[in-house]
């Protein structure tokens, strides 16, 4: 049971990688056969290309994440448009043709091959064309979302007994749910009761400003006042206002969540 909960943890923490990881070592396995089929000749397995494309692909994959950091490090993505999106894949693209030369050079010495312009073309090509395959599948959600948060703006819509009342993100503190009632906590400390349910606010509201940390609360970055570590690998956030004076628990976030709440307060952090 041990092993298996650790298994589990692992797999919750690495899903993205893992899944990343598998889409770019299938693409380099294609990319090494494509590029080296013959119909005139028997198949032997291309091994050494094969090494080098499953290299170049780990090496893309980085080189596309850290770009992509960048990217909302500097707050580039502000505005999602034809203009940013391809302002990202072309100087991603550009970064793997520099590097895709020295990967070449080292593939044809390894096979004891002459440099060939057509072949190191064809390759490079081919290489690109994948690489924004890659892009595509990778990052074109986490593109689209952050076009969605921009066209939703910075407000929240609640519809109530026929009224609907406009609320800046910048003075919402928290949502959380009780009784089957979603309820949202201003800076101010106002309750307002919506009719929304958790599930639906954590696709509607921005994920940079706002984190699902449980089944029962969602929080501001903005209001997260101490952070403590707590027994069995779990964090205690404190928040303003205190949730405790709405008759809640203090806010928990399990060791499942711990990582990814850390990565995403730590990146607000640091922008």
């Amino acid at each position: 049971m041990f092993f298996k909960d650790r298994l589990l943890r692992f797999y919750r923490d690495k899903n993205n990688i893992i899944k990343n990881m598998f889409i770019l070592t299938a693409l380099s396995l294609f990319t090494s056969h494509l590029t080296n089929y013959n119909t005139n000749e028997d198949y032997n397995f291309p091994l050494i290309s094969t090494v080098i494309s499953i290299a170049i692909g780990t090496v893309i994959g980085i080189i596309a994440d850290l770009n992509f950091k960048y990217f909302e490090r500097k707050n580039i993505f502000a505005t999602v448009n034809w203009t940013t999106i391809s302002y990202y894949v072309f100087s991603t693209l550009g970064l793997i043709t520099l590097l895709y030369i020295p990967f070449y050079l080292l593939a044809i010495w390894l096979a004891g091959t002459p440099f060939l312009f057509y072949y190191f073309f064809i390759g490079l090509l081919t290489t690109l064309l994948l690489s924004c395959i890659a892009i595509a599948l990778l990052y074109g959600e986490k593109i689209y979302k952050l076009h969605k948060f921009g066209v939703l703006g910075d407000h929240l819509k609640i519809k109530k007994n026929g009224k609907t009342s406009v609320i800046p993100y910048s003075e919402i503190a928290y949502l959380y749910s009780q009784e089957k009632v979603v309820y949202l906590i201003k800076n101010n400390s106002e309750l307002v009761s919506t009719e929304f349910t958790l599930q639906k606010l954590e696709e509607q509201l921005n994920s940079q400003l706002f984190f699902r940390a449980n089944r029962q609360f969602i929080i501001h970055v903005n209001a997260i006042q101490e952070i403590i570590s707590a027994q069995n690998g779990k964090l205690i956030v404190s928040l303003n206002p205190d949730p405790t004076e709405k008759n809640q628990s203090e806010l928990i976030i399990s060791r499942y969540k711990k990582k990814e709440f850390l990565a995403w307060f730590e990146n607000k952090l640091s922008n």
